[in-house]
């Protein structure tokens, strides 16, 4: 019986992409030549035979969202123009920082007393 395989949750590697997308190994490869999906990291585990590809997550939905569109019939001329878009509107969302929690917000600030500034005048 072997053991399932457990990485990281922000990594996917080769197979993950493939199982996600019904693709093969050289589509993979042909779509990171084209700039469609990132240039994974390697890393090896230190042996003959460890060596696996890393995968930013969010690169299997990207490449779910490729498979689609091929199969849809649009070019890749016509997804390089969609995966722009998404990218962009993606950087534009605006970071928020988390919003304080009521404790916090309806906490007094305590006052710096003279001493603490530095010693009294």
């Amino acid at each position: 019986m072997s053991l399932p395989r457990q990485l990281d949750p922000g990594f996917a590697s080769t197979d993950d992409i493939m199982a996600a997308a019904s693709i093969t190994r050289t589509t993979v490869k042909t779509w990171q030549d084209m700039g469609f999906l990132p240039v994974p990291l390697k890393v090896s585990l230190g042996m003959a035979g460890g060596v696996f590809n890393r995968y930013p997550a969010w690169a299997v939905p990207r490449a779910r969202f490729i498979a689609e569109k091929r199969a849809a019939g649009f070019t890749y001329d016509e997804i390089r123009v969609m995966l722009a878009k998404a990218d962009a509107e993606a950087t534009r969302k605006p970071k928020t920082a988390p919003k304080p929690k009521a404790e916090e917000a309806k906490a007094p600030k305590a006052k710096a007393s003279r001493a603490g500034r530095g010693g009294a005048r």
